[in-house]
């Protein structure tokens, strides 16, 4: 039995998906499980699931619980009253969002060393199906998708930084390029891809995604990648490991 909330919001029993009905519901849900095993009082739960709650709020909160009562009949998913609000009481690590900051925590534990962080962070990023709390609407929603999308770009920061440490530059590769266009903002994931393409001798493609990066920062917030980035580029660029075009045409290329 699992609680999802990163991707759509689901739960699974036997295998199987539970029917929990429309979006809203699902928001209720996702809203007790964020808090899981800790209860959750009504006002909370109202301001989680509507910006601007209708007159009669509480009264479509106690219609949806009471259809995700039903729809968790059967399953070890209960929604209990408790300490004067509402409990979703499921063992915390069966909810995924939980289960990731708990594996990405251990894996910054100082002693672990990279194979064992690599393993951890691997386990965590094995949860994600998609962008988290999927189809949820809301400002509380999107503050949480936020947040927890941030800690996912850690994640793999820090798992990238593992792999590279063990000379796995072409695991990082794989994995990175797919995920880098996503979350063009995350400097420090472009910059464990550009390392990862430079130990392949890549770094033409290195300096490539550079101006990707740098043209989107420049067409959307008109600003310069930040420092760090930046040292990086020129690094390779004055090692010329590969042949490198000249950048106003590499850029060209890459924008075009």
């Amino acid at each position: 039995m699992d609680v999802r909330l990163l991707g759509p919001v689901e739960v699974t029993s036997g295998g199987r998906g539970v029917p929990l009905g429309p979006p809203q519901r699902r928001a209720v849900l996702a809203a007790l499980a964020i808090d899981a095993d800790r209860p959750v009082s009504l006002g909370t739960l109202i301001e989680r699931v509507w910006d601007d709650p209708p007159d009669r709020a509480a009264d479509s909160l106690y219609a949806h619980i009471a259809r995700l009562r039903q729809a968790l009949a059967g399953t070890r998913v209960s929604i209990e009253r408790r300490d004067g609000g509402y409990t979703l009481e499921v063992d915390p690590d069966r909810v995924d969002a939980y289960r990731f900051r708990r594996l990405a925590k251990q894996a910054q534990q100082r002693a672990r060393d990279d194979a064992a962080r690599t393993r951890l962070l691997g386990e965590a990023m094995e949860l994600w199906r998609g962008t988290p709390l999927t189809g949820i609407p809301g400002e509380w929603a999107a503050r949480m998708r936020y947040g927890i999308e941030q800690q996912y770009v850690g994640a793999l920061v820090t798992w990238a930084q593992a792999h590279l440490r063990l000379g796995r530059p072409d695991i990082v590769v794989t994995e990175l390029t797919p995920l880098v266009p996503r979350y063009p903002l995350a400097e420090p994931l472009a910059s464990m891809l550009m390392r990862g393409l430079c130990a392949l001798g890549r770094g033409a493609e290195a300096v490539a995604l550079y101006a990707r990066l740098r043209g989107y920062l420049a067409d959307h917030l008109g600003v310069e990648p930040g420092p760090e980035l930046r040292a990086l580029h020129l690094r390779i660029l004055r090692a010329g490991a590969d042949p490198v075009p000249r950048p106003a045409l590499l850029y060209a290329q890459v924008t075009g």
